[in-house]
């Protein structure tokens, strides 16, 4: 006999199966152009991306057309090597982003000029 329990536990796995169907399908070839454009540099990695990895990527160009130009290079410089970084990497930076946003501004601040202060000089122009 079965149980409340069982038919349960089977309508929800029915529903699941279901909803994991309906995802939509993030292949390169399913982006918009505008989507191509913005996330070229991450192309040669984007089939071995996991799901959760091109979502974020997908849902980080939503707001590229609303960042500065200086941000918006800082933006496709730092695709291919996020995209490499290992998952717990990619934790760490967020966790740091995270802490820092919710510094004061002169904190802030005092990061960013540290942090300026120690990265290497920009390679010449070729």
């Amino acid at each position: 006999m079965v149980t409340r329990n069982t038919l349960i536990a089977l309508c929800l796995l029915m529903f699941a199966s279901l909803n994991w169907a309906h995802e939509p399908n993030l292949h390169w070839d399913n982006l918009s152009p505008e989507q191509k454009t913005i996330l070229e540099p991450a192309k040669p990695d984007w089939e071995k991306l996991t799901q959760m990895q091109r979502t974020r990527l997908i849902n980080a160009a939503r707001h590229y057309p609303s960042l500065t130009p200086e941000e918006q290079a800082r933006f496709r410089a730092r695709i291919p090597e996020w995209t490499r970084l290992p998952k717990e990497q990619r934790e760490e930076a967020r966790k740091n982003y995270k802490t820092y946003r919710a510094l004061p501004p002169e904190k802030k601040e005092a990061v960013k000029s540290h942090w300026q202060a120690v990265q290497p000089p920009p390679a010449p122009a070729q």
